[in-house]
C-alpha cells in the first residue's frame, strides 16, 4: 500500500456556507496523493455554481446527482466513481485535521486487515468556534456511557456497545464490494450500520483516539435534536440487524442487553421530550425489563417528573 491514492468523498446539499472550509481542510492535508470528489445532491443554494466559479476549488471534481436522494446515496455515487484504493468520508459542514489522511494511511500500512479506520472529533459550532471546552466527541460519549476507549482494534461486540463518530471514516474501496454500500433507509445511522457490518464481516475496525476531524453542530443537521426520535429508531434497527447477522454477539449477553436497553431508554426520553408520553413510557418500561439497571437512569428523571409522565400517559 505505502502511498496509495486516497479518494475523499464529500456529499453536499445546500452547504455553500461551509463547503469552502471543508475543501480548504482537504487541500491542507500533509498527505498529497488525494483525489477530491464532491457529490452534490441537487443543492438549491448555488453550491455547484459557486464551486465552478471559485478558482481555489478547481482541484475538486464536482458531480451533480440527477435527483435528491439523501447523503447515503450521494456517498454511494462517490464510491462508484472513486479511483482511490482508500476512501475517506467527510461531510461538507465538517473538516479534516491537516494530518488526518497521513495518520490513516500510516495505520493501514502498519496494521493488517483494517476494514475501517475511525478517529475522534473536536466539536465546533456553526461559526467554527470550539464547543464544550475542547472536550471531544468520544470524551463526552465515553463519560455519558461510562465506556472509555483507546487507540487500537475494536471487536464487533465493542463496536456494538459504543459507536464511532463518523467524520473521517476511511475504508478500502474493496471492503464495500464485500459488505455493501451505505443504506439510505437507515440514515442517519448508516455510518453505525456500516461499521457493524465491517466488523461483523471479520475485518479489523481500528480506532485512533485523536481528534483528527472537526464535527460541526448546527440546527440543520439530520441527526440533530429535532430528529432525535427517528435517529433513535434507526439506531434500534441497526442494532437488531447486527444481532441477526451475527448471533454470536449474544455470547456477551449482559453487555448486549445493556446496550439494547440503553438504546430503548434513549428512544423513551426522546419521545417523552417530544410529548409522546404514552409511547415513551412504554419504551421506558421495555428498557427496564431488558436491563433492570436502567432504573438508575429512571431515577435521574426525578420522582415528580416521572409521576407526571405516568399520570398523563
Amino acid at each position: 500500500m505505502k502511498t496509495p491514492l486516497i479518494s475523499v468523498i464529500i456529499p453536499t446539499y445546500n452547504r455553500r456556507r461551509w463547503i469552502g472550509e471543508c475543501l480548504d481542510s482537504v487541500k491542507a492535508q500533509t498527505y498529497k496523493n488525494v483525489e477530491t470528489l464532491v457529490i452534490d445532491d441537487c443543492s438549491t443554494d448555488g453550491t455547484v455554481e459557486w464551486l465552478h466559479a471559485t478558482p481555489d476549488y478547481t482541484f475538486a471534481k464536482v458531480h451533480v446527482q440527477r435527483k435528491n436522494g439523501g447523503a447515503s446515496i450521494a456517498r454511494n455515487a462517490g464510491i462508484a466513481m472513486a479511483q482511490g484504493e482508500l476512501i475517506t468520508f467527510i461531510d461538507s459542514d465538517d473538516l479534516l485535521a491537516p494530518n488526518h489522511i497521513e495518520k490513516a494511511v500510516a495505520a493501514f500500512n502498519a496494521e493488517g486487515n483494517i476494514g475501517l479506520f475511525a478517529c475522534d472529533s473536536t466539536i465546533i459550532d456553526s461559526e467554527g468556534q470550539v464547543l464544550f471546552g475542547g472536550r471531544t466527541w468520544h470524551q463526552i460519549q465515553s463519560e455519558l456511557r461510562n465506556h472509555p476507549i483507546q487507540s487500537g482494534f475494536r471487536s464487533l461486540s465493542n463496536v456494538f456497545e459504543f459507536s464511532h463518530c463518523f467524520p473521517g471514516f476511511t475504508l478500502p474501496k474493496a471492503v464495500f464490494e464485500k459488505v455493501g454500500y451505505f443504506d439510505q433507509s437507515i440514515f442517519p445511522m448508516d455510518d453505525y450500520d456500516l461499521s457493524l457490518r465491517v466488523a461483523g464481516a471479520g475485518y479489523g475496525v481500528y480506532y485512533c483516539n485523536e481528534p483528527l476531524t472537526l464535527r460541526r453542530e448546527h440546527t440543520g443537521q439530520c441527526s440533530g435534536v429535532a430528529n432525535s426520535i427517528d435517529t433513535c429508531r434507526k439506531q434500534m434497527r441497526a442494532l437488531h440487524a447486527a444481532l441477526q447477522r451475527n448471533p454470536e454477539l449474544w455470547n456477551d449477553s449482559p453487555a448486549i442487553k445493556r446496550r439494547l436497553a440503553s438504546a430503548k431508554m434513549e428512544l423513551a426520553l426522546s419521545r417523552m421530550n417530544a410529548g409522546e408520553k404514552a409511547g415513551g413510557l412504554g419504551n421506558l418500561l421495555d428498557a427496564v425489563a431488558t436491563d433492570p439497571a436502567q432504573l438508575f437512569r429512571v431515577a435521574h428523571l426525578g420522582r415528580r417528573r416521572l409521576r407526571r409522565l405516568v399520570a398523563s400517559a
